[in-house]
């Protein structure tokens, strides 16, 4: 089996142009770091012609079919899956809707040198995204305080690689040797948690997470709109929001916090669904 440089893992689900985009984007970055490369997307069975788009177009990516329900983290799950039966240097989580800039993975790799250099082993990149060329829409995560452990906030410096506790896996570069360490993303999670899970996982091992200099590219911010925060909505709308599989999902976040919580597990449980209904009333007495 030929070994590539980097290889990209994708999930993917009726967004055709945008996965075709975010390829293009990757296969430009690649060449200008002078990396060799491939990709697998897992297409959960997309009805817009996603994967056969993706396997016409681009050789050196290989489709992976889903059933239509696995969403983000059980469908990078499986591509991850097949990504370490594969021989690489790297492994890219990207997800279908970033745009890297052709000096991402240069300034990832470069970044992932600097670590070893610095630190005298590897550690895991996260590449920081925008939405409008100067708010940073998603990358590394540090910890608000040691009480609020799984309350974040997105770090970024223009110059310097940050340490963090935790990321978001719109572009993260992983050493193949530390993910075989770390193993493959929790498919317990039914959508979201997954990556914030693997940096968690990570730094338990030994495995740092940084933020690398320098924004690595495009991807736009979701919109609070139809979601639980949307004040337009009802208000069993909203709740019924909250605990769907996008958002705070209770086997998740129960699986999460009890992974991750300690001898505090059960108030980190709790918590998010208490304080929704507190601003709710709170929110009502005003008016």
């Amino acid at each position: 089996m030929m070994s590539v440089d980097v290889i990209a893992v994708l999930t993917s689900f009726n967004r055709k142009e945008k996965t075709i985009k975010s390829l293009a984007c990757f296969e430009r970055a690649a060449n200008a770091a002078g990396l060799s490369y491939s990709a697998i997307l897992l297409d959960d069975a997309s009805t817009d012609g996603t994967g056969l788009a993706i396997s016409q177009l681009y050789g050196w990516a290989k489709v992976i079919a889903g059933v239509g329900n696995l969403y983000w983290c059980r469908g990078m799950s499986l591509a991850m899956a097949e990504a370490l039966n594969q021989q690489s240097k790297y492994i890219l989580w990207l997800n279908d809707d970033t745009d890297l800039n052709e000096n991402a993975l240069k300034i990832m790799t470069d970044a992932a040198l600097e670590v070893q250099s610095r630190h005298g082993k590897s550690g895991i990149i996260v590449g920081c995204t925008t939405s409008n060329g100067s708010d940073v829409s998603y990358g590394g995560l540090q910890r608000i305080s040691a009480f609020r452990k799984f309350s974040y906030l997105r770090v970024y410096k223009e110059s310097e690689l940050i340490e963090c506790d935790a990321m978001n896996g719109n572009a993260v570069l992983i050493a193949r040797d530390d993910a075989q360490k770390i193993g493959n993303l929790d498919d317990s999670y039914e959508h979201a948690m997954g990556d914030i899970d693997y940096a968690l996982m990570s730094k338990k091992l030994g495995i740092k997470v940084f933020t690398a200099p320098n924004i690595v590219g495009h991807c736009a911010q979701n919109s609070a709109a139809g979601t639980s925060k949307d004040r337009g909505l009802g208000l069993l709308i909203r709740w019924k929001k909250m605990l769907s599989r996008k958002e705070l999902p209770p086997k998740s976040w129960f699986h999460f916090t009890f992974k991750h919580g300690g001898m505090f597990a059960p108030l980190y449980f709790v918590w998010p669904y208490l304080r929704f209904w507190g601003q709710l009333f709170k929110f009502a007495a005003k008016k």
